[in-house]
């Protein structure tokens, strides 16, 4: 038993002598090269990493180049847009103004007349229901005996300008006015357009052709007697008519029988015979004042005045 303890104990003392033998021994050969060739392979991969890292670095570098040149363009583009946008604006905010400027008042113009024109033609409207109005009426009394009233012819013509403006406005109202001191009253007028000149053509009715021719006949007298005395018309109305026709080129007046004609050389006032104004062609005289004007001198002394030479028809 003691010689089989003392056996272990060398086998135990021996083992550990190896053991120690063994970690005091350098590596083998193999083992140093292993670790060689997995130090070199360390070192190829992180020398590999190195060289992507600064491969992706230049990457990231043109990237972000390329970015800021897109970035740059981009922005000149926009700029260029705004600058082209401002540049169009402004051409249309122009074109607008010259537009308000230009077109502006011509079509404030047009819708003006348009509404004088549409006013205009309201109160034609209204004149001639009222016209229809009191034909109806007389008709009525015509039925119940009455006397038919009487109705005579005027016209009206003024040089070049129409009888719109100014000018022909003022011959018109001084005839009505003339024509209401005869007691006529206006029923219906119609402008009839001429070549180089505008005319108006009246019905006026309250007072008979024959008595019209009398008074038209002593108002020539007076006439006749004023301008030799040399004072003004005693009548304001035909005062004021005979001096707005002294003002003019050339026109006409017609109220039934009376015919005042103003030509570039004279201012003549005539009566024509009832007989004649039946003729066809007793309407052109207005038309024309020369001819007008030749078929005055030829009536009788006394139903012919010529007041060319009024000074009173100058003041």
């Amino acid at each position: 038993m003691t010689v089989i303890l003392i056996l272990l104990c060398l086998a135990i003392a021996g083992r550990e002598l190896y053991l120690a033998f063994e970690r005091k021994k350098p590596a083998s050969a193999p083992e140093i090269a292993d670790l060689r060739t997995q130090l070199a392979a360390l070192r190829g991969t992180r020398d590999e990493l190195e060289r992507f890292r600064v491969a992706q670095a230049k990457r990231l570098d043109r990237l972000a180049a390329d970015q800021e040149e897109r970035f740059e363009l981009l922005t000149g583009d926009r700029s260029r847009d705004d600058g082209a946008l401002r540049e169009t604006d402004a051409r249309v905010r122009s074109l607008v103004a010259q537009i308000n400027e230009r077109m502006l008042p011509d079509v404030n113009a047009r819708l003006s007349r348009q509404r004088e024109i549409a006013d205009r033609l309201t109160a034609d409207v209204g004149a001639l229901r009222a016209h229809l109005v009191g034909r109806l009426d007389q008709a009525v009394a015509a039925s119940l005996g009455a006397d038919p009233p009487d109705l005579v012819t005027g016209a009206l013509t003024g040089g070049s300008s129409p009888a719109e403006e100014a000018d022909g406005l003022t011959l018109i109202g001084l005839y009505e006015a003339f024509a209401e001191r005869y007691e006529l009253r206006v029923e219906l007028t119609h402008p009839v357009e001429q070549d180089g000149f505008w005319l108006v053509r009246y019905y006026l009715s309250g007072r008979s052709p024959r008595g019209l021719e009398r008074d038209f006949i002593d108002l020539l007298g007076g006439l006749r007697t004023g301008r030799t005395g040399g004072g003004p018309p005693a009548d304001d109305a035909v005062r004021d008519l005979l001096q707005e026709l002294h003002g003019i080129d050339k026109g006409c007046v017609q109220l039934g029988p009376l015919l005042i004609v103003r030509t570039a050389e004279a201012l003549l006032c005539g009566v024509l015979p009832l007989a004649e104004l039946l003729r066809p062609d007793a309407a052109a005289l207005v038309a024309d004042p020369a001819l007008a004007a030749d078929r005055l001198r030829c009536l009788p002394e006394g139903r012919f005045c010529d007041v060319s030479g009024w000074s009173a028809l100058r003041e």
